[in-house]
């Protein structure tokens, strides 16, 4: 049988192969356990989900029930209403039928008449919906009724509520607030802009209501001792190929996978990674990321390409020759740089603005500027 790849790259990956963030489940389980919440951040492919199924774990063993909402994609309440209910569906079996039986309950409303079963009329279901989505953010204090322990609600992808509507924000603080010893909540996002639009504005109900942790990338160190172990244990060695490795990948979870999933499938049996393997495996991460890569960059302003491709080069965006170079106005940079910053493609590591994703970056130097090919 051939040797399975040991680097997942491609969705969640569990427990034991999430690089480090023991500082992070540990912060955030102790904060949970004191019944405070927490707004976790971070950009996209950065190990969010992956963290807060650790979480999850830990949480358990602590002695909570643990729920994780996914919001990503949502387009309306009745759909936040089924979100709530897929994550109450994967409690342990004993929380969970409590559960099953309180969402059974807010079911929409069936009658049976002369003609048959008929759904209630359009204003009555709405009306059953605020009452289900209420009932459903109160499952928590049903829960603590029945158990005596305190759940753990996670909220992933909580920014994409404002594409619901614009005052579903304060139906969910409005019950929240009232969860005291029953709940702790985690508000976990992967766009800076809207997270900061919910949490960072006066006028929205969750201003300053969660303690604030961002993941930064991972330490070269951990990654060393990650990537090592999982080469030598699957009889290969990853060798000096370690150093470009790190260098590409710049801490960023998801594009260190990647690059080592690569390398991995280049690296022979029982040999050592060598350097025409690692150039093996840029041409094969860069040809499958093409599309992709692609796709992001045509999204872009053409202000919001200059300005990455001055930070991707190390130039100083507003250093005059930089300006000119790109045809820009301080004013102009300054906006762009913002735009970039809302939508999570650069952000501010140790007072220095740097693209979130080096595979972009690299992609920008080389295709841009070296006559329409990457070079590697």
């Amino acid at each position: 049988m051939a040797q399975l790849n040991p680097f997942i790259f491609n969705r969640p990956v569990g427990a034991e192969d999430l690089i480090d963030r023991d500082q992070e489940a540990e912060q955030m389980l102790r904060l949970a356990e004191g019944g405070h919440a927490v707004r976790l951040s971070a950009p996209r492919r950065y190990g969010k989900t992956s963290l807060l199924r650790r979480l999850g774990l830990e949480a358990e063993k602590a002695g909570m029930n643990y729920v994780e909402v996914d919001f990503y994609g949502v387009l309306s309440r009745l759909d936040v209403a089924g979100r709530l209910e897929d994550g109450y569906a994967k409690l342990r079996p004993g929380p969970q039928r409590i559960a099953r039986a309180v969402i059974q309950t807010l079911r929409p409303g069936i009658s049976v008449g002369a003609a048959g079963v008929r759904v209630e009329s359009h204003p009555q279901l709405e009306e059953q919906l605020g009452r289900r989505l209420m009932g459903l953010l109160d499952l928590p204090v049903r829960l603590y009724e029945r158990t005596g322990k305190r759940t753990l609600v996670a909220f992933d992808e909580f920014q994409a509520l404002l594409a619901v509507d614009s005052g579903i924000d304060g139906l969910f603080r409005s019950k929240i607030q009232r969860h005291g010893d029953a709940a702790s909540y985690v508000f976990a996002g992967s766009h800076p802009g809207l997270m900061a639009q919910l949490f960072g504005a006066h006028e929205r109900p969750f201003f300053g209501q969660a303690r604030s942790l961002r993941l930064d990338p991972l330490r070269d160190s951990d990654i060393v001792e990650h990537v090592g172990e999982r080469f030598a244990a699957t009889g290969r060695e990853v060798g000096p190929t370690i150093e470009p490795l790190l260098d590409l990948a710049a801490g960023h979870p998801q594009r260190t996978m990647l690059l080592a999933h690569h390398l991995w499938e280049r690296t022979p049996g029982r040999g050592v990674a060598e350097a025409e393997h690692w150039q093996a495996a840029l041409r094969d991460t860069f040809a499958e990321q093409d599309d992709a890569l692609r796709a992001t960059w045509d999204a872009l302003e053409v202000k919001e390409r200059a300005v990455f491709t001055a930070l991707a080069t190390g130039e100083p965006v507003f250093a005059a020759r930089t300006l000119e170079r790109f045809n820009l106005s301080k004013g102009g940079a300054q906006h762009a740089r913002a735009a970039l910053a809302h939508a999570g493609h650069i952000r501010q590591l140790d007072g220095v603005w740097r693209p979130v994703d080096p595979l972009l970056a690299r992609w920008v130097i080389d295709f841009q500027h070296n006559g329409g090919e990457v070079l590697l």
